[in-house]
């Protein structure tokens, strides 16, 4: 039986290995944490059940969805609700996803004559979307030469950027509209399309039951991966002190500047994408309030002018059935404040922050306020500046697809639970090629 060791355990490595274990491998997990899913992480308190760092799938993350499938959960997936909303001038101008064209026709977000110019000039986009696979960005790389900002003020004015684009922009990318790739904005645009939907208990049920059919070791961190002459040798520290593994192959499932250290010979094919990668944290807060709101969006994106801090709100008790008892409100929130800045936040002051904004556009929440749960992350993402697609394209186009250690992350496209498990999918696939494996197996539920 061949033998593959998997280095980290987030939504990439777990599908590496299950993929790989499909075809009759033996699948080791190394994992440097305590529990597996890297930024997916789901938490109850107090009857409240939620996402504290991805929060939404879409009925097109079809690699995702096929792992759903195959681990038994595709009856737990769920849609949210129909609705999103944008902030404006201190209220909610509501968007149906069931009408979008009557939606937007009788919005009151834009004036007509803005309006006419959004449909006139949004025929522009049409061209680079038009086709585009978000995962592999090879014939769109001319568009990352200039940021979101640039972009979208040139195409649609900025009037129509700041009252509706800019809050859309600031939902989908990984960094600052004004540094980001219109690059990443396309692809985010193709990604977002489609129904949005969840898991019932909570979207870390899917690499739950992934590492339940893998061998998974917690607690277990890499300290340094090498080619031999049978394949692979892995070095990392377990709980019996420091231990030496062989296997025909390895996908190393971290963050790629973590990966270079592991494995040096990816400084070399990878010297300008490491160049060129740059990370970002992330707060997220969910709060409670004794109280539903009256209005349903299951998404509340938010322009700078009416918060700096705030990205996005996400309605959770419109989100899914099972995230709020009945009669309360749970709305996630989701902070951009850069990482030299927000770490020094103390709770309380995050806690007002976010209160401030759900409190102004939903009113009836007032005076009915519950309790908050804050989650802090150091890392949440790569940021996908202008020339970073360009770095890792050379870097895709560089790295030998039949060397032995392949990687995974959703680095190599823009962030997502999806371009993780299509990145997880593509390293088994890569080492299925170049190592010829043994006859495929079943794997237990």
């Amino acid at each position: 039986m061949k033998r593959v060791i998997v280095v980290g355990s987030g939504l990439a490595g777990l599908s590496a290995g299950y993929r790989l274990r499909q075809q009759g491998w033996h699948v080791t997990v190394l994992e440097a944490l305590g529990r597996v899913g890297g930024r997916v992480l789901s938490e109850s308190e107090d009857g409240f059940l939620f996402d504290v760092g991805p929060v939404l799938i879409t009925d097109g993350y079809r690699e995702y969805l096929k792992l759903v499938a195959d681990v038994g959960l595709s009856d737990e997936v769920v849609d949210c609700a129909h609705e999103i909303a944008v902030v404006n001038d201190g209220k909610l101008c509501l968007l149906d996803g069931r009408r979008p064209l009557r939606s937007f026709l009788t919005t009151e977000l834009l004036p007509a004559r803005a309006k006419l110019r959004l449909i006139a000039n949004g025929a522009r986009m049409l061209k680079p979307l038009y086709g585009m696979n978000p995962y592999d960005l090879s014939n769109r790389i001319q568009y990352d030469n200039q940021t979101v900002t640039t972009y979208l003020n040139r195409v649609f004015g900025r009037e129509i950027n700041k009252r509706l684009v800019e809050g859309l922009t600031r939902s989908m990318t990984t960094g600052p509209p004004d540094e980001t790739s219109v690059l990443e904005f396309f692809a985010a645009a193709v990604l977002a399309a489609g129904k949005m939907q969840s898991l019932r208990g909570g979207l870390q049920r899917l690499p739950s039951a992934l590492a339940a059919a893998l061998d998974v070791k917690l607690n277990s961190p890499v300290t340094g991966i090498r080619r031999t002459d049978q394949g692979v040798e892995v070095q990392w520290q377990g709980h019996a002190g420091r231990s030496t593994a062989h296997a025909d192959a390895c996908v190393i499932a971290t963050r790629f500047r973590d990966a270079t250290e592991l494995y040096p010979p990816l400084k070399d094919s990878g010297a300008e994408l490491l160049a060129a990668t740059r990370y970002t944290g992330a707060l997220s807060m969910q709060l409670a309030y004794t109280r539903p709101t009256e209005k349903q969006p299951f998404l509340v994106m938010v322009p700078t002018a009416a918060s700096r801090e705030v990205l996005t709100l996400c309605l959770e008790h419109a989100k899914a059935p099972d995230r709020a008892p009945a009669g309360t409100s749970l709305i996630s929130v989701f902070f951009s404040i850069a990482a030299d800045e927000w770490s020094s936040w103390s709770d309380d002051r995050l806690t007002a922050t976010a209160r401030e904004l759900i409190e102004r556009v939903f009113p009836e929440l007032r005076s009915h306020f519950r309790a908050a749960h804050l989650t802090r992350w150091s890392y949440a993402s790569h940021r996908g500046d202008v020339g970073y697609y360009t770095a890792l394209q050379r870097f895709r186009d560089a790295y030998p697809a039949d060397d032995p250690v392949q990687v995974a992350g959703d680095y190599l496209a823009i962030s997502s639970q999806e371009s993780a498990v299509v990145a997880g999918t593509s390293a088994a696939r890569r080492i299925l090629s170049s190592v010829p494996s043994t006859p495929p197996t079943r794997v237990r539920q």
